[in-house]
């Protein structure tokens, strides 16, 4: 039996890459004849970069930058490989201005900035890079991608022409935008976006109100940010022409979206199909006789745009079941309609009982063997006794 393993990563507990590990242990465990194909996954948030890389045997390079608040770190962008006509680079913006890379207790909802980001895709660009795949999603911040802007010269200005300060509470004071200092080659490197929301960058499911109260944002400070979104919305009209309010995907990590189609060469796919079609996911589906996909918590979202759905279309279309198992799974019905439509014909729970979550996230990898294993030796028995393989 041939299996395809392609989980997302579960959030703080394990990476794709470690999840992907453990699902092939315990398959072995279950079925030493099985074959597996490790094809760990990102949806364009946390471990973009890794799950390209290790795809396309790609090269991960470290940067010195600065975080979401400013501090200085060490940051990854990776070039892909498998000769790609383009010198494509991969950056994930949570990996310099990500919302895990900064406590809860230096969160600062005003003041974060994509800047740190934006010299993470200058090195890549320096290093060689003409195009670049950006992953938008577990940001801190909610600046409108214009600390990611300054970083390559991109000057924001008030009505006296003095430079605001980073951060998206400063956008209120936002009255020009100026590109005297940023080289036509930067504006023209094509950059794709990926991106697994659809919300547009103001309102009601704008970046502020739905995605920054979890980086810290109080009411006030929500109100704030939404103001200075749409005074950026209209910086950029005034800018280039370019209307980016209400464009979906543009609320994507706290507007970085937004900010991206206004000033840049940048265009938005949705996160698991460009990562699906950069990992051959469609070759490792006709391989496969089954696929065992997961996450964190198999839930209502899960169905739209998330990792497990996503590959198990794929798969679905190629006539491959798949299974999905996760930290959490819901029983809900309409849910798990949505999932059995999207081609998921059964999800299991990874946890083995009662427990605290601190207990439970420090066992995510032996738990994931272990329920690997149960599911591969299920597989085998199948298998052995349908009439196919009996006659």
């Amino acid at each position: 039996m041939r299996i395809l393993l392609a989980p997302d990563s579960f959030k703080e507990a394990a990476s794709a890459e470690a999840i992907a590990q453990a699902m092939a242990r315990g398959i072995k465990r279950g079925n030493p004849q099985a074959e597996c194909w490790l094809m760990p996954l990102s949806d364009g948030g946390e471990g973009l970069t890794h799950a390209l890389v290790h795809a396309t045997g790609g090269t991960l390079h470290d940067v010195e930058t600065v975080d979401a608040v400013g501090r200085p770190i060490i940051a990854q962008f990776g070039f892909l490989g498998n000769k790609h006509t383009s010198c494509t680079a991969v950056v994930e913006l949570a990996s310099a201005s990500g919302l895990e890379r900064v406590s809860p207790a230096d969160r600062n909802a005003l003041v974060a900035s994509t800047f740190g980001t934006g010299l993470l895709i200058r090195a890549a660009i320096d290093a060689g890079a003409d195009r670049i795949v950006l992953g938008l999603g577990g940001s801190a911040t909610t600046d409108g991608g214009t600390g990611l802007a300054h970083a390559f010269g991109f000057r924001f200005l008030d009505a006296h022409d003095s430079d605001i300060p980073l951060g998206g509470g400063a956008l209120v004071d936002l009255a020009r935008i100026d590109d005297s200092r940023v080289s036509d080659s930067i504006k023209n490197v094509p950059i794709v976006l990926a991106c697994d929301v659809t919300n547009p960058l103001t309102g009601p499911e704008g970046a502020a109100h739905v995605f920054a109260p979890q980086k810290g944002a109080t009411a006030t400070q929500v109100e704030l940010l939404d103001q200075g979104l749409a005074n950026l919305a209209r910086a950029i009209m005034q800018y280039n022409g370019r209307d980016i309010e209400h464009t979906p995907g543009a609320g994507a990590a706290g507007g970085t979206g937004g900010g991206m189609l206004g000033l840049f060469n940048a265009t938005v796919k949705p996160g698991i199909e460009l990562v699906l079609n950069l990992a051959h996911g469609r070759e490792a589906c006709a391989w496969a006789d089954v696929v065992i996909t997961g996450e964190g918590s198999i839930d209502s979202q899960t169905p739209y745009g998330k990792v497990p759905s996503g590959i198990a279309k794929l798969a679905q279309s190629q006539g491959k079941p798949t299974i999905a198992i996760g930290g959490t799974v819901t029983r809900d019905p309409h849910t798990v309609e949505a999932l059995n439509k999207a081609g998921i014909i059964a999800t299991f729970g990874i946890a083995p009982g009662p427990a605290d979550l601190t207990t439970l996230i420090a066992n995510t990898e032996r738990n994931v063997e272990i329920t690997c294993a149960a599911i591969a030796s299920t597989l085998r028995i199948t298998a052995a006794t349908s009439p196919c393989e009996s006659a």
